[in-house]
């Protein structure tokens, strides 16, 4: 998906990660807010979710920015959702492992989701 791996994410601040489960296998989302490099904010909303890993550190007083992110087809555990789902059904040939990682703290943030959207602030 280009229009994921195309944002200006080099120096993007990191601002709010919020997993939104109030209707659980209905609305499974991931936001995350963010500040692009040239100022504007965005909310990224990632929808039909299957999983997320966050592999954060905290105790660093900085911003949160954003080294690069990238979709992720190589995934060995996008290859065992899929693989899962299917045992019973259920085709994720759509799904996409969505990868996000931090300069400030060395985080890394995976999201494995069917949509992918960018709300910017004055939508």
């Amino acid at each position: 998906n280009d229009a994921f791996n195309s944002l200006p994410w080099h120096d993007a601040l990191l601002l709010e990660l919020k997993v939104d489960r109030s209707s659980a296998g209905h609305r499974d989302e991931v936001r995350l807010r963010v500040v692009w490099p040239e100022g504007d904010e965005a909310t990224l909303v990632f929808r039909d979710c299957y999983a997320m890993t966050a592999d954060m550190n905290f105790g660093v007083v900085c911003e949160e920015s954003i080294a690069g992110a990238s979709l992720i087809d190589n995934d060995p555990r996008l290859a065992s959702i899929r693989d899962g789902w299917k045992q019973i059904g259920v085709s994720l040939d759509k799904l996409r492992c969505y990868r996000l990682d931090t300069a400030s703290t060395a985080s890394v943030i995976l999201i494995y989701a069917l949509e992918f959207e960018v709300r910017r602030s004055d939508d």
